[in-house]
């Protein structure tokens, strides 16, 4: 295991003129963060003044450890779904054991993270595919729009489930609270023109200023506006959360899908805004290690699971930003609110934390990928739907789960039915092509020559045969079946077994079995196996022509050293 400090490294190689690169970019991280923060907290069902207290510990410890100078750490919208979504499957409703649990779900992630990192498992992310990411993304989007309507609109809605909500909030329309309304869809509107001008102003912070001015000068939590009330100050201090044993077991399922979200998540951001070149450097197990010591320390104080932000980052990196020292400003930006300004939130309506949480929500829903993708690939298309229509209507835990099913099932039905074509001499050459996808291509009624565009193993090795008995029925007089195996970079025992059954067969029959192509791996397999002497040495070829060759005018292949080279 290799600990590396990032942070260390880029202050190695500091200049002076990033100072004030890194000190706008981190002040405007800080100034976007401390309304998102507190919104994003308001929706993960814990007080508001939580969401600046995971905007520190979690921040400084990926300042230091993360490997993206531009990812930014924090409360984040698809998290904090999870967590209030996976608590109110746990039934936990007690205001102080539901903060407990947060913060025990927040220790748990941490260390699922921090194994994963450690153990060099970072590449666990590529077993979700990205339409069932992107499914998943967009279903919990409108799962947590749908989420902040009560807020948008000020009624009353009990629980948390699509349906029962949707339902709740129609038998309302009648007892919509009008002043609420109007700051909710006006928070809204000023929030997308602001997005539209520029993405450098803090419209956020704007709408927090203005909305709590309304609310305090024309007294409108009195009408009805329901607002946050008050807001502790101090920096949070040390706190071990109550570990019961029954309840970590119950927290486990949701916490380690915490720490794969979350990790999805902040390694994507990482990814998409480095430079090509960089990108290289951001490393999935290092930001593991980040994030998931982040969470686990974080836990011990007030911090309640974190994630990165996109249009956070983003704003990092268009300010300027040159290093993770922007986390330092923003953290002091905060340490600054909590000291001073959490008092002047008293009259914060909720309308307007529901409508930044909406339209930063907005950005999730990723319209042009799903057209995209019905232009591309029909199955990835079904298996995104399904994934968003599981999330949205059962419940987020539910859409993760499918959508890692649909994965799965996905990368198996492609190994179990791969690409196989029946080739072809292209007229007046020697180069060998599809016969169902190019015109001019011969076709010998002796000669069937396969490819096989997969490794080739035991789930669809039937596939094979299946292919092969199917491609022959077109062959009146057949004596010669050669497989092109350039495409095939592994074989496995059942496959071995089974080729040679096939040799057999046709020898049996009389029609000669010859491969060529042989890639090096493959090679050690056969040797191993005693595949070359088993099949014939004389049906083994280092290209298609030479195999022709040798079928058509009896030429033995020239160069044995090629064909049977073998490192073990």
């Amino acid at each position: 295991m290799q600990f590396r400090v990032p942070f260390l490294e880029q202050m190695k190689s500091y200049q002076k003129g990033h100072l004030i690169n890194d000190l706008i970019g981190g002040l405007t991280v800080g100034v976007m963060l401390i309304p998102q923060g507190m919104a994003y907290a308001f929706l993960a069902g814990v007080p508001a003044v939580y969401g600046l207290y995971a905007s520190l510990v979690p921040l400084v410890f990926y300042m230091l450890f993360g490997s993206s100078r531009y990812v930014t750490i924090g409360p984040a919208a698809l998290i904090s779904l999870l967590i209030i979504s996976g608590l109110d499957k746990a039934g936990i409703t007690d205001p102080d054991e539901y903060l407990n649990a947060v913060f025990i779900i927040a220790f748990l992630a941490g260390i699922f993270q921090l194994l994963l990192g450690l153990f060099k498992l970072g590449n666990i992310i590529n077993f979700i595919s990205q339409p069932v990411l992107k499914g998943f993304i967009i279903g919990a989007a409108f799962t947590i729009i749908l989420s902040q309507l009560k807020h948008i609109l000020g009624v009353d809605v009990e629980g948390r489930a699509s349906i029962p909500v949707l339902q709740q909030l129609w038998a309302n329309i009648a007892n919509i609270e009008y002043h609420t309304l109007i700051l909710g869809l006006g928070g809204i509107s000023f929030l997308l023109f602001m997005k539209r001008l520029s993405k450098r102003i803090p419209s956020q912070l704007i709408l927090v200023a203005v909305t709590l001015s309304l609310t305090y000068f024309f007294s409108l939590d009195k009408e009805g506006v329901q607002i946050l009330g008050e807001v502790p100050n101090g920096i949070p201090g040390f706190n071990v959360p109550d570990m019961n044993w029954e309840l970590i077991q119950t927290l486990i399922p949701v916490s380690i899908t915490v720490g794969l979200i979350s990790f999805i998540e902040v390694y994507a951001i990482g990814i998409s805004l480095e430079d090509r070149k960089e990108a290289k450097g951001v490393n999935p197990n290092q930001e593991l290690i980040a994030i998931g010591s982040g969470k686990l320390i974080g836990s011990f104080f007030y911090a309640f699971p974190t994630s990165g932000s996109f249009s956070r980052s983003a704003v990092n990196k268009e300010a300027g930003s040159k290093t993770n020292l922007g986390g330092l400003f923003t953290v002091s930006l905060i340490v600054l609110t909590l000291l001073f300004l959490t008092p002047y939130f008293y009259y914060l309506p909720k309308a307007a934390l529901g409508s930044i949480i909406i339209v930063a929500i907005f950005g999730l829903i990723d319209i042009k990928y799903v057209r995209q993708l019905s232009k591309i690939d029909t199955r990835d298309l079904i298996m995104l739907i399904i994934t968003v229509l599981i999330t949205f209507f059962i419940g987020v835990q539910e859409g993760i789960i499918t959508g890692v099913v649909l994965s799965i099932a996905s990368l198996t039905y492609n190994t179990s039915y791969p690409h196989i074509a029946e080739l072809g001499l292209v007229k007046g050459t020697n180069t060998l092509r599809n016969v169902n996808r190019f015109e001019d291509v011969e076709v010998d009624e002796h000669i069937l020559i396969i490819r096989i565009d997969a490794p080739l193993t035991f789930s669809n090795v039937p596939q094979f045969v299946a292919k092969l008995n199917q491609f022959e029925k077109h062959k009146s007089q057949l004596s010669f079946v050669l497989l092109n195996a350039s495409a095939i970079d592994y074989v496995d025992s059942t496959a071995l077994n089974t080729l040679q059954e096939v040799a057999q067969n046709y020898k049996d029959r009389g029609v000669r079995f010859a491969i060529s192509s042989l890639k090096g791996p493959v090679r050690d397999k056969f040797k191993r196996s005693n595949m070359f002497s088993e099949l014939g040495k004389e049906n083994f070829f280092v290209t298609d022509h030479e195999a022709l060759k040798a079928y058509k005018e009896g030429e033995d292949p020239k160069d044995e050293n090629l064909i049977f080279q073998s490192n073990k």
